[in-house]
């Protein structure tokens, strides 16, 4: 058996810990033997999760970098806009990478860093988890069997939900698409690759409607105040911070010094997340669809939710010889028949442990991946960087950017 492939995790917050549980798992195959962050406390927090010693732990990438440290491939959990020079800089040592998702806020970047991989013939792969889900996997068997025809048109819904919209791209920091990423691609280049995945095809054609219409200082309630946690309206509003953080400890996994508690109640009092949601000078759309054709005709069309309580995937696919409706959960085919035919519907359903943490286990699979590629050159990875970047064109275009 080959030794253990040595690990260096770039950034250390919530993804990097979710791949971390693969490597814990997996010891014999895996090992992470540094990481970098610029925040001090989660870098150590993660050294200690990962056993990672103290000499090894590096308060920037480019440190780590700089350092005679040796390691076979770069996991690359940072910011979005903060991948490129890792990325980068892990080819050059000759590093293997797996890279979150989005792989950059803009195109020019994007191809950047699978050029360099290609020429340094590293493997280089993104967390486009949806490919690794068994319920995905499923659908897209279905539509590439060509059983029940063509397709005609996709229509999928996003639900992003009310508890991550506020918390991400309201007080958060991608509520600046100009500091961040577009919502449609830092939220769903996940779905927009698995349409197309699921498709076989590329986009054509790409069309976006949208617009911050809710989240605006004009809709305030009257009275209410800068922060919730003196706002009058505070029990009775559904995007209360206290009720979201004190109450429900939902959206809580970055707040963790000097205690949870602690630092719960400082965001309320003087934290980015203790803010009216009304007033927190962001840009980011609160509604917007996508529209695109394919080469085969298919017309697709993505609508981002916000105002859900839950954060489902809705997708309903039109044939040519039937209706496939998606629900996340279920997979229900209604094949078109005549009078002379049986009902010919088909129910496939999922057991729940699929839908538990881990994205039902998608995440461990993505590294499991990741490690066979890189001990084996003949391995196809599911989401290679090559493949993965075609969504990323079509969230940039879509939210008008120069792709």
């Amino acid at each position: 058996m080959a030794s253990p492939v040595k690990l260096a995790f770039i950034g250390a917050g919530n993804r990097a810990h979710t791949y971390l549980e693969w490597v814990r798992r997996n010891p014999e195959r895996a090992v992470a033997v540094a990481v970098a962050d610029t925040d001090p406390v989660a870098a150590s927090s993660f050294a200690v999760a990962a056993g990672i010693p103290s000499n090894a732990v590096y308060e920037s990438a480019e440190a780590l970098f700089n350092s005679p440290l040796e390691a076979d491939a770069a996991v690359i959990c940072t910011p979005e806009g903060a991948h490129l020079q890792p990325a980068l800089m892990a080819i050059d040592r000759g590093w293997h990478i797996l890279l979150e998702k989005p792989v950059a806020p803009d195109m020019e970047s994007c191809r950047t860093i699978l050029h360099a991989a290609e020429n340094r013939g590293v493997v280089a792969a993104v967390c486009h988890v949806l490919r690794y889900h068994p319920y995905w996997q499923r659908l897209r068997e279905i539509v590439q069997s060509g059983e029940i025809g063509q397709v005609v048109s996709i229509n999928h819904r996003v639900h992003v939900g009310i508890d991550r919209t506020t918390h991400t791209f309201v007080r958060g920091p991608w509520g600046d698409t100009t500091a961040t990423s577009p919502v449609l691609l830092s939220k769903c280049c996940h779905d927009v690759d698995i349409l197309l995945w699921i498709l076989g095809e590329n986009a054509q054609d790409i069309r976006s409607l949208g617009s911050l219409a809710w989240f605006r200082p004009e809709n305030a309630p009257e009275g209410s105040t800068e922060r919730c946690i003196d706002c009058p309206h505070e029990k009775g509003c559904r995007f209360s911070a206290v009720d979201l953080y004190r109450r429900r400890h939902q959206w809580i996994r970055t707040f963790t010094y000097p205690t949870t508690e602690e630092a719960i109640e400082q965001q309320l009092l003087h934290g980015r997340y203790g803010r009216c949601v009304y007033r927190c000078g962001n840009n980011a759309p609160d509604r917007q669809a996508l529209i695109f054709t394919t080469p085969s005709s298919a017309l697709v069309t993505l609508t981002m939710e916000m105002f859900t309580d839950d954060d489902a995937r809705l997708t309903n696919i039109s044939l040519t010889g039937g209706e496939i409706t998606a629900d996340s959960r279920s997979i229900r085919i209604h094949r078109f028949t005549t009078s002379s035919q049986s009902d010919a519907d088909t129910l496939i359903t999922f057991p729940d442990e699929l839908f538990g943490p881990f994205h039902g286990g998608a995440d461990h699979a993505i590294v499991d991946d990741f490690i066979k590629a890189v001990n084996d050159p003949s391995h196809t990875l599911t989401a290679p960087l090559s493949t993965a970047l075609e969504s990323h064109r079509v969230c940039l275009a879509a939210s008008g950017n120069n792709t």
